[in-house]
């Protein structure tokens, strides 16, 4: 254990203790997609949020037409108070599009709704996965104890290790071996200040309300380095922190596949290019290819070691093999399309009225959500 700081604010899990802060002023976006639906994480972390005295919990849900019923009903069985947005209904949709708003889809978008939503009602908000396993409500605490200090964007960073083997796979085994393979050519800001954050794929993050109408966001899987790409040029070195959740588990992906970890690591890629070409890195990608197969394939080894220092279960052939399919994400981006900041849209206060109706959190006509 370390208590080592960064070239940002770094806070460690030192004791026992959590940090005793007021819930007012703070609300809380939880993405949940048709396949998180009765998951007993997803159980979990809303009967943790049964126990926080939160404003509000702005839930960013994406389901079929013929889910939308049953989920709405089973959240509605949580005691907590429940702002529910079927991102892709129709009439959410319908709403974004006579604004312009069209485009890719996925857990940006969503998270960017919510984000528009929860920052017309709270001062503080707070990001948070719902498949954890472990209890929410602490994390909500460290991640709202900067913010209320003064910090304008706050990240959580964990160890993700479960079922006896290190997880984590593409934060270790590609985004953070490529930004350090970029990181040995260039020595620009913007690289050493993603550099400084100890997982940057982390998805629960903290964010001043009015810095949220701000940011642009990645539409898929990006956001989270896209997002950090918005805090450097908004927060800066001096008003970011980062916070220590312990060890974490979350649900774990299949590496091939449509929603598999090789489709998500060209969108972290795209994501990471987009935000250092912005800045004025100019990238060579053959130079980083070379450079992240080095640094990556050293890393195996050193996972190797620590696997067995910690009695864990270490796949040596299959992170090997997931280094190769990662590799073949190291491309140009594709054209940016990041959803705009919620104040640049012209009439944002009527947008936001539509998308904000009394009773979304009850599930009545699609009309209604």
């Amino acid at each position: 254990m370390d208590y080592v700081q960064e070239k940002i604010t770094t806070l460690h899990i030192l004791t026992d203790e959590i940090p005793t802060i007021p819930m007012d002023g703070v609300s809380v976006v939880i993405p949940i997609a048709e396949r998180d639906f009765y998951l007993e994480n997803s159980v979990n972390t809303f009967r943790s949020m049964e126990q926080l005295d939160i404003d509000n919990l702005f839930v960013a849900l994406r389901c079929g037409k013929d889910k939308i019923e049953e989920i709405c009903q089973w959240l509605n069985e949580f005691d907590i108070p429940l702002n529910i947005i079927w991102c892709n209904g129709e009439r959410v949709q319908k709403i974004l599009r006579d604004e312009g708003i069209v485009g890719r889809q996925g857990k940006g978008y969503d998270i960017w709704i919510a984000l528009g939503l929860a920052s017309e009602k709270s001062e503080f908000i707070i990001c948070q996965d719902v498949d954890r396993e472990t209890y929410v409500g602490d994390d909500i605490s460290r991640l709202l104890l900067p913010l209320k200090e003064g910090n304008k964007f706050v990240k959580g960073y964990y160890a993700r290790v479960g079922n006896g083997k290190l997880y984590g796979r593409l934060n270790r085994l590609f985004y953070v071996p490529l930004l350090r393979a970029i990181g040995s050519i260039h020595d620009d800001s913007i690289v050493k200040y993603l550099e400084a954050f100890r997982y940057g794929l982390s998805g629960e993050f903290g964010i001043e309300s009015e810095i949220a109408k701000k940011i642009r966001i990645e539409r898929l899987f990006g956001l989270e380095v896209g997002m950090m790409g918005e805090a450097f040029r908004l927060a800066g070195f001096e008003s970011t922190v980062q916070v220590d959740m312990g060890i974490c588990d979350h649900a774990h992906r299949e590496v091939i596949g449509p929603n598999g970890l090789s489709k998500m690591s060209l969108e972290v890629s795209g994501a990471l290019f987009r935000v250092l070409q912005e800045y004025g890195v100019e990238l060579e990608y053959k130079s980083i290819l070379k450079k992240y197969d080095l640094i990556a394939n050293k890393m195996v080894k050193q996972y190797r070691l620590d696997a067995k220092y910690n009695s864990l279960v270490f796949d040596e052939l299959g992170e090997n093999f997931q280094i190769a399919e990662y590799r073949k994400s190291i491309v140009d981006p594709e054209n940016d399309d990041r959803l705009p900041p919620w104040n640049e849209i012209s009439g944002r206060k009527g947008v936001m009225n539509k998308l904000s109706c009394e009773d979304m959190g009850k599930f009545g006509s699609e009309i209604n959500i």
